[in-house]
């Protein structure tokens, strides 16, 4: 059976982000992600949220191992919207990529007015 640290690199990878991406999306640096995929260290309790939503996988799945599919659950943000399906488009590249992770990151009142900014209702 893999490890946390084994897991969360193949995650990472699977995700497109290198460690110093995933560390400024998770708030910390190159080198916390380097001591977690090496085993040295794990992350807080407090990370493990934006993790999830980060690396689009379930808590069962980066720590335990168990695949949230074989369940039949899916994944969600905090605002109810589905991360990880077959619709969602790919970011193009590594700008596009850090652009939908600050997005992401966003509390659902911000993305709301960040959209309305944007696209206006009146063309939705």
């Amino acid at each position: 059976m893999k490890r946390f640290a084994d897991r969360l690199r193949e995650a990472r990878i699977a995700a497109g982000l290198t460690q110093e991406q995933l560390g400024f999306a998770l708030g910390v640096t190159k080198s916390s992600i380097s001591a977690w995929e090496n085993g040295r260290e794990t992350p807080s309790f407090r990370i493990l949220p934006q993790m999830r939503i980060v690396l689009k996988r379930s808590l069962d799945e980066l720590i335990c191992g168990a695949s949230a599919s074989s369940r039949g659950t899916t994944v969600r943000d905090s605002s109810g919207e589905y991360l990880a399906d077959d619709t969602t488009p790919a970011a193009r590249d590594s700008k596009e990529r850090a652009l939908l992770l600050r997005y992401r990151a966003l509390p659902p009142k911000r993305r709301a007015a960040l959209l309305d900014l944007l696209i206006p209702s009146d063309s939705r």
